[in-house]
């Protein structure tokens, strides 16, 4: 049986059972394309007048600037304030590797207290906030901490985002196993192409067994695309996302 977004949700005091939603968008690996699903829910939500926000707890590389925020609020048609930087984007490290990595290459350590706080801040500011996860769920913020952990600690609905293509089915059922095993409310998957051509079978056959073994939601195949084509593209996929968890009744 698949799990209720909703009646999980509610029951840890979370998502759209709140007057002010959450969705952590959680990525199999890293690359996966969870930027461009963050955009595009970002660009969905802000047309149906819902005042939603996004948020990515560290940022690692592109010399430590905030590209991931600055293509989201591009995308949906927003403009950035530098008074919410360090709310929207806690910690941005110039090195691209794992957050501990790159914090301690800067002789630095992620505060969690810091992105949690950073986290309530951002939250009540917005009826939605979108979370962008970096890298895959295992991923060490700290030498003693992982990524899936501090997930579990705000109970943050999750959303999986992962590659449609290729290898794509044990990263995505290892990922969900870890969500469960910390009792994570599963929102669903959404698969994303990325750059390189995709087999449509294969991407067929992904998405069915990652829906029937793991017991999920799957709302559809995104395909790496231009800006406008991203948002057309991005549709059907917004539009399963709110019917099956009625992510927009809240905002009535």
């Amino acid at each position: 049986m698949k799990e209720s977004f909703l009646s999980k949700g509610r029951r840890q005091g979370t998502g759209t059972g709140e007057k002010n939603g959450a969705l952590f968008v959680c990525g199999t690996d890293t690359s996966v394309g969870k930027t461009f699903f963050c955009a595009h829910l970002l660009a969905y939500l802000c047309a149906q007048e819902v005042d939603a926000g996004y948020q990515k707890w560290i940022s690692t590389g592109e010399q430590g600037r905030p590209v991931d925020l600055e293509y989201c609020f591009q995308v949906a048609g927003k403009k950035t304030d530098p008074a919410l930087l360090d709310l929207q984007v806690p910690y941005r490290f110039q090195y691209p590797a794992s957050p501990h990595l790159a914090a301690a290459r800067e002789g630095r350590v992620v505060d969690p207290a810091r992105i949690v706080e950073s986290f309530h801040s951002l939250k009540k500011r917005y009826r939605f906030l979108i979370v962008e996860g970096v890298g895959g769920a295992m991923v060490p913020l700290t030498g003693d901490l992982l990524l899936v952990d501090l997930v579990a600690s705000l109970a943050i609905p999750t959303l999986v985002v992962a590659r449609s293509g290729l290898g794509t089915l044990n990263h995505t059922l290892l990922t969900l196993e870890a969500l469960r095993a910390r009792s994570i409310p599963i929102v669903g998957v959404v698969f994303s192409d990325g750059p390189a051509e995709v087999d449509d079978a294969l991407a067929a056959d992904n998405l069915q067994t990652v829906s029937t073994l793991g017991r999920v939601e799957v709302f559809g195949r995104l395909p790496m695309v231009g800006e406008d084509g991203g948002q057309k593209a991005f549709k059907g996929i917004g539009e399963a996302l709110v019917n099956t968890t009625g992510l927009l009744r809240c905002f009535d």
